[in-house]
């Protein structure tokens, strides 16, 4: 297959894979507690990678290298629905092996507690610059203040996993909001409300969108994957996002989300690159795709 021009530019990783790590083409390394089930090597393995596979997750490859390619300034990045930082690391490391001495900062987002103490961890493993970085504990909201976050379904069902296991949690729902509930515990030591539907959540810090940009004057990317915050923070930010984002790589969760996306970006003039709805087989410039999210990809004309 023929490849996005844009991995033509990185070099493929090749060397001494750590011990209970993973790694990408690129060498980041990622240690087995993160992902459950993902391979590691053997000690005193010698691997030389190749790019990544097409599937969901090329596609991101594609927005994070070409934000990376076409940064003229101190390049900044938004990871929103982080995970322990996977893609916020990546886009270091391409920096380091693009345009090494290129200011940047990333700012990665994420609500799950253990996960979120994960993210530390793994920027500490791949050696990214603590001054360059900003994690905050944190779920996207419509307002600022503490929200409600799940962290589990009901016991026994198949959303009642450890968080290696699930990267899909989201902002409580307004029945358990308002709903009766009672204590059930602590987790990662916060108490654990359990709502009628059998769901379980704790409070964590809101932030907007708008107050992440609130602060910054050009960001070449943000990087979206908060389970259907994705249409209200646009939509509530948009002047925002004309004058200040270059790129934007969304994962989307939702038809309604997908089609009010498409509108207000469009009808604001962003030129949209990708577009494959959520739970969809899809013929790709780079092969056939099973979606699960959806991904959207738009650039700023203005910028």
């Amino acid at each position: 297959m023929q490849h996005h021009e844009v991995f033509s530019r990185f070099r493929p990783f090749r060397g001494e894979v750590p011990t209970d790590y993973g790694i990408d083409f690129l060498g980041t390394k990622t240690h087995r507690d993160f992902l459950a089930g993902m391979y590691t090597y053997p000690a005193g393995t010698m691997l030389e990678t190749c790019y990544p596979t097409v599937n969901e997750e090329y596609l991101e490859w594609i927005d994070v290298l070409e934000s990376v390619v076409t940064a003229r300034e101190p390049y900044i990045m938004l990871d929103l629905g982080a995970g322990f930082g996977r893609w916020s690391v990546r886009a270091a490391c391409a920096l380091k092996q693009y345009n090494h001495q290129l200011p940047y900062t990333l700012i990665a987002v994420e609500a799950e507690p253990v996960v979120f103490g994960w993210m530390g961890r793994h920027f500490q493993d791949n050696e990214i610059d603590a001054t360059k970085h900003r994690l905050m504990h944190a779920a996207i909201s419509n307002a600022p203040g503490d929200v409600l976050f799940y962290i589990g379904g009901p016991r026994g069902g198949p959303w009642d996993r450890k968080p290696d296991d699930w990267y899909g949690q989201f902002l409580a729902k307004d029945y358990d909001v308002t709903g009766e509930y009672e204590i059930d515990g602590e987790y990662s030591g916060l108490p654990v409300r359990l709502h009628k539907s059998g769901w379980r959540s704790i409070n964590v810090p809101g932030v907007t969108l708008g107050g992440l940009l609130k602060d910054l004057n050009r960001v070449d990317l943000i990087d979206m994957d908060i389970e259907g915050q994705e249409l209200p923070s646009v939509r509530s930010t948009i002047e925002e996002l004309d004058a200040k984002v270059k790129r934007l790589h969304i994962g989307t969760h939702g038809k309604e989300i997908e089609d009010g996306l498409r509108q207000l970006l469009s009808a604001h003039g962003w030129h949209c690159l990708l577009d494959y709805s959520l739970f969809s087989q899809s013929e790709t410039p780079w092969g056939p795709v099973d979606f699960e999210n959806g991904v959207q990809s738009w650039v700023n004309p203005r910028l």
